[in-house]
């Protein structure tokens, strides 16, 4: 901005030169306060150096060289002010000289430029001219007339200047205009370039989804593929047929959200579920899992016991909920889910008969009893199967039983305070009659603690039973006799049990099944428990579950050999209390009765052979009948 006043250049240059002026006048005024600033230093050290300053005073000579020592120093310093002075002026002349060669150099190659930035910054020159100005007008009226009068001075001064330069706003914006329009221009030019293209994804009619390209899509497809499951139904996989338009997307989708979108979009056809899996096996698909698994557990929750850690409580078959993605005609309700697992199933299988397999075996195998095997198979090789029916491997058996589908079974580990039989001891003497004994010490029971896992159904009947742990508290006090062994005549072929052999489970006379064609030896009838004895001195041949060498269908088994030709069978033993190798004697404890393997309930299945064939053994005990 312009001062009021200022009305013509020669009179603008006028206040310009007196400014100078007084800017020189200020330099010489200030280097006049250094010099007496100088001299008063002068002064006031000579005032202090008292005598020395007396005497030099005193001297002409010392007056002289001071004086003259001041008169140079004082041209030297002026000299070098005009020095600065004259450099200032000529860096001054020097810049003007380049600015009048640089416009001129301007005008000459671009004519239109110098008026281009004349017009386009004179207002903002001017502006900051005027501001300066401003601020110096105000600073004086301030000094004169106070900070009230400044104000009103430099509204009237700023009002002034903008009122008569309003002119040159115009031609400014002419070039400011062109400006704006290029920068939108470039704006909307780079937004347009850089906007995101994608492909539209349609499936069905319906857009799913914006992916880059469509190999994206292929890879989300893939995905689709491998996390619907197809139980339930007879598809091998679900077409998805995608058709593409070029859009604009602000977002584009990676493999597994175009998937997830996917899934949703096709609701109709496919959604999640809870498959049910019994042992391994599908058996439903339900919508609603949450449900499904409340119903499950509801089914164990009245046989649990929290506080009971020996109690467990589950099903008879392996039960597994799987969550996944299923097709809509593979899911069922779950009334009919209940009411499939509260019924029964006919578990209808092939058997493919094996090498060493025998009617028993295979019957335990597939937990049937032989009467339910022969009763399945009415038509074995076009007659009734039977005992004495010649299987060989590669035959076909059917092995179907109906059965709960989802039955509770609870686990129970109970401790069983029994009796340990006592053993007899006994020693041969010739004195004695072959056949004939004589008691030389009473026996007397022990005592333990049999700790047993039982398993239970709900109406309480003991399913299967095992043995855990036994811990003796009392030791049994054995029995011991005096056999003797003076031979006498006898015609009878077999030794009988008032001679080498003894009854192995004392007690208990009764037997359920004698020797026959399809039967080698007796069953014993007696509490699950009792103890089994050797019935004679020897070696154990084999023993343990199974195969243990007395029969496939034996499960727990001991075989003793006791010489001469002749062997003892005990099977189905609940437990063993002798091992392969083991040397027992007469009337030795070597196991307990049991129902394990092929059985129909507790009984000791004892066997008497000789050389290998069998040896009835009512013929042995012929009192036993």
């Amino acid at each position: 901005m312009l001062d009021e006043k200022t009305t013509g250049p020669e009179q603008q240059a006028a206040p310009q030169t007196a400014q100078k002026r007084s800017l020189r006048s200020l330099w010489a005024q200030l280097q006049c306060v250094h010099l007496l600033r100088r001299h008063r230093f002068r002064r006031k050290t000579q005032r202090r150096m008292n005598n020395v300053r007396q005497k030099m005073r005193a001297t002409p000579l010392v007056q002289a060289v001071g004086e003259f020592l001041y008169a140079l120093g004082f041209a030297a310093e002026y000299a070098a002010v005009r020095a600065g002075r004259n450099v200032a002026h000529a860096a001054l002349w020097a810049a003007g000289c380049c600015k009048k060669f640089a416009h001129d150099l301007a005008v000459t190659a671009f004519p239109g430029a110098v008026q281009m930035f004349k017009d386009l910054f004179g207002p903002i020159v001017l502006f900051f001219k005027g501001i300066a100005a401003l601020l110096v007008h105000a600073h004086r009226i301030h000094k004169e007339q106070g900070l009230g009068a400044a104000l009103k001075a430099s509204a009237r001064f700023f009002t002034s200047g903008i009122r008569r330069n309003l002119k040159l706003l115009p031609r400014m914006a002419m070039y400011i205009l062109p400006l704006c329009a290029l920068a939108l221009y470039v704006t909307v030019f780079e937004s347009v370039v850089h906007r995101p293209y994608a492909l539209a994804v349609q499936v069905n009619g319906q857009t799913v989804g914006y992916v880059a390209n469509e190999a994206t899509f292929n890879l989300a497809r893939e995905d689709v593929q491998e996390r619907i499951n197809y139980a339930g139904t007879d598809k091998t996989e679900w077409t998805i047929e995608p058709t593409y338009t070029i859009s604009t997307a602000h977002q584009v989708m990676d493999e597994n959200q175009m998937a997830n979108a996917i899934l949703r979009s096709a609701s109709d056809e496919i959604s999640e579920g809870t498959a049910l899996y019994l042992d391994g096996e599908l058996t439903a698909v339900c919508a609603d899992g949450t449900s499904l698994q409340s119903y499950i557990n509801g089914l164990l929750a009245p046989y649990e016991d929290e506080e009971n850690a020996n109690v467990t409580v589950g099903f008879n078959r392996a039960v597994d909920l799987e969550q996944g993605i299923y097709f809509n005609e593979s899911f069922q309700d779950l009334t009919d889910i209940e009411n499939t697992l509260s019924g029964v199933q006919q578990a209808e299988k092939i058997y493919k008969v094996q090498a060493g397999d025998t009617l028993w075996a295979i019957a335990q195998k597939n937990d049937l009893t032989f009467k339910e095997l022969c009763a399945l198979n009415t038509n074995f090789k076009g007659a009734p199967l039977t005992e004495t029916s010649n299987i060989q491997e590669g035959d076909e058996l059917i092995v179907t039983k109906e059965e709960a589908m989802l039955e509770v079974r609870i686990t129970k580990i109970e401790v069983k305070q029994e009796e340990i039989p006592y053993t007899t001891e006994t020693t041969n003497s010739n004195e004695l009659t072959k056949g004939t004994t004589k008691v030389t010490q009473e026996g007397e029971n022990g005592l333990r603690n049999v700790t047993l896992q039982n398993v239970y159904d709900t109406n309480g009947t003991l399913l299967e039973q095992t043995v855990l742990s036994t811990e003796i508290i009392k030791e049994a006090v054995p029995k011991k006799v005096t056999v003797g062994t003076k031979k006498v005549t006898s015609s009878t072929k077999y030794i009988t049990g008032s001679g080498k052999f003894i009854w192995p489970v004392p007690n208990y006379k009764y037997c359920s099944r004698w020797y026959s064609s399809g039967h080698k030896g007796v069953d014993i009838c007696a509490a699950a428990g009792t103890p089994i004895y050797a019935t004679a001195s020897g070696t154990v041949a084999k023993a343990g579950y199974n195969k243990a060498g007395a029969g496939t269908g034996y499960g727990y088994s001991v075989v003793v050999n006791h010489g001469g030709g002749y062997t003892s069978v005990y099977a189905h033993c609940l437990s063993l209390a002798v091992h392969a190798g083991q040397s027992v004697k007469q009337g030795q404890l070597i196991g307990y009765v049991g129902s394990t393997g092929r059985s129909s309930g507790n009984h000791c299945h004892f066997e008497i052979r000789l050389n290998g064939s069998y040896v009835p053994p009512q013929n042995v005990f012929p009192g036993k009948r």
